[in-house]
């Protein structure tokens, strides 16, 4: 989230672009760290925690989601990004 605001901070998205770009970056990190660190173990922890959820022990939907939580909160910390450069700038 911290690189999602600094980002913002630094460079200049056109509308809709400050929330999707740092959303998609992050969800795609987050996934493909998860699911490194998931199939190191075969998976044995995130089955366990998907049973905690409705996912029915799902670990891939587990990772799918954690990684679509953390992109929405780098979307939102951008866009705060952007408008705390125009209160700034302007």
């Amino acid at each position: 989230m911290i690189s999602a605001f600094v980002t913002s901070l630094i460079f200049s998205l056109k509308k809709s672009e400050v929330f999707f770009i740092p959303f998609l970056s992050i969800t795609l990190f987050w996934v493909i760290y998860a699911f490194w660190l998931s199939s190191a173990n075969d998976f044995i922890l995130a089955k366990k925690i998907a049973v905690l959820f409705p996912f029915h022990g799902n670990a891939y939907l587990l990772i799918l989601v954690t990684g679509v939580i953390g992109g929405v909160a780098a979307g939102i910390s951008a866009v705060f990004g952007k408008q705390c450069r125009i209160l700034f700038r302007g």
